[in-house]
């Protein structure tokens, strides 16, 4: 792979990255209880799926899988792993597990990086 190859991916990755700070902040200026920081340690496709999540506001995996484009049962997966992480809690309403975030999620990333 040439340099300017390897600088284009870089740049790539840097625009996507920013991307995902400007969306992070889009939804804090929409009054969700979310720090940009908060969700910047986790890895990609939980981030993915907890933007999801505040997006919705509380709901199943179908309903985050309707913003993320992936499959309910992928994110029902995520969504569980984002709650034995401690990040997202959920309860049931009859058959349906509905989910939201946790609402002290900067206390959680202070634990994890202990």
């Amino acid at each position: 792979m040439s340099f300017e190859e390897t600088l284009k991916r870089i740049e790539k990755k840097l625009e996507t990255i920013e991307n995902e700070i400007r969306e992070i902040r889009h939804y804090m200026i929409e009054g969700n209880m979310v720090d940009v920081n908060t969700l910047i340690p986790l890895p990609d496709h939980l981030r993915k799926t907890a933007m999801g999540l505040i997006k919705v506001g509380k709901g199943t995996a179908s309903d985050v899988s309707r913003y993320t484009k992936r499959a309910r049962a992928v994110e029902s997966g995520y969504l569980n792993q984002l709650e034995r992480q401690g990040f997202v809690k959920s309860f049931r309403r009859g058959r349906r597990k509905i989910f939201a975030m946790e609402s002290d999620l900067r206390a959680r990333i202070e634990k994890i990086g202990k």
